[in-house]
């Protein structure tokens, strides 16, 4: 009897031991986690930081209504630290109502995002997507003179796809140097590693089309 109670004790003893051995590996990964969280959620922190620091240093548009557009897209991007294709099609009608409430132009804003798509962003990535959309916008308003403009996003093997159409006075590229506009276009497509497809004639609008890659 005081054999079977000692390989008891035993069993309790050793099963103690992998209790705390276990519970003691179970806090370890949870410190881990808990750990690289806090360091995900201060690079995206100083992510935000940078957004509004270089806010804080931006030269001044020529115009009000893009100054202003800028400043909204600038704070939308340094709000949060994740973002959806849910939150980028928020922010583009907040810039298509921006400008059909302070340009007096007579201009119809339509979009198409896809409704269910669960990719992720960053703030130093949406803001650079929100600066594509926005020069879209503003070039196709101001400077087209378009009465219609399309916003749309799609994928499509594996590639984001921002786009802005209108049906303004178009250019030929070959003839018009590429301004300001482009040139901000270009680099946020740069940043973003992506690729510019730029179409437009004199007399049949432009679309302009930027292919991101997804990972």
């Amino acid at each position: 009897m005081e054999e079977i109670t000692g390989y008891i004790f035993i069993g309790l003893f050793i099963g103690l031991i992998i209790i705390l051995s276990l519970s003691d590996t179970e806090r370890k990964e949870q410190r881990s986690k808990r750990l690289e969280r806090q360091q995900g959620n201060n690079r995206l922190q100083q992510q935000r930081d940078s957004i509004l620091n270089e806010l804080s240093q931006k030269e001044r548009q020529k115009t009000n209504a893009k100054n202003e557009a800028i400043v909204l897209l600038y704070h939308f991007a340094a709000s949060k630290n994740n973002f959806t294709l849910k939150d980028l099609e928020t922010a583009t009608k907040q810039l298509q109502n921006h400008y059909l409430n302070n340009l007096k132009s007579d201009v119809s804003y339509k979009m198409n995002f896809p409704e269910k798509e669960m990719l992720n962003f960053e703030p130093k990535e949406i803001l650079q997507f929100l600066i594509i959309i926005n020069e879209g916008l503003h070039n196709a308003t101001v400077h087209a003179a378009s009465n219609f403009i399309f916003s749309i996003a799609s994928i499509e093997d594996g590639k984001l796809n921002i786009i802005t159409h209108d049906n303004g006075i178009g250019y030929s590229r070959k003839e018009v140097q590429d301004g300001n506009g482009i040139k901000t276009l270009l680099k946020a497509v740069t940043i973003l590693k992506g690729n510019l497809k730029l179409t437009s004639t004199a007399g049949n609008g432009t679309v302009v089309n930027v292919e991101i890659p997804i990972t």
